[in-house]
């Protein structure tokens, strides 16, 4: 089951925190509400960085581009729930 995730923190420390919530069984986000009810474990998550988007070396929203981004993947790789663990995503960041 895919998950498209979006940080602008070190992947190192998001990673962590994902793992911290599935072994803490938190259901109010669904990638930890995923892997309590299917009954997986933190040691089967995997996870690959599809894209790094730097900081604009002549400022811009670096934000707005990433979450277009993801929008993008998530449309691509068809994450959306049910198919997938992402909830949604913003067509309106494209206007």
């Amino acid at each position: 089951m895919i998950y498209v995730g979006l940080t602008i923190q070190k992947v190192k420390s998001w990673i962590s925190q994902h793992k911290s919530t599935i072994k803490l069984g938190n259901t109010a986000l669904p990638l930890s509400r995923h892997f309590k009810e299917k009954g997986h474990t933190v040691e089967q998550l995997r996870f690959v960085v599809l894209e790094n988007v730097p900081p604009f070396d002549r400022g811009g929203d670096r934000e707005l581009r990433l979450k277009q981004k993801g929008s993008m993947v998530i449309k691509r790789l068809n994450s959306l729930h049910p198919a997938g663990l992402n909830k949604d995503y913003n067509l309106y960041l494209f206007l």
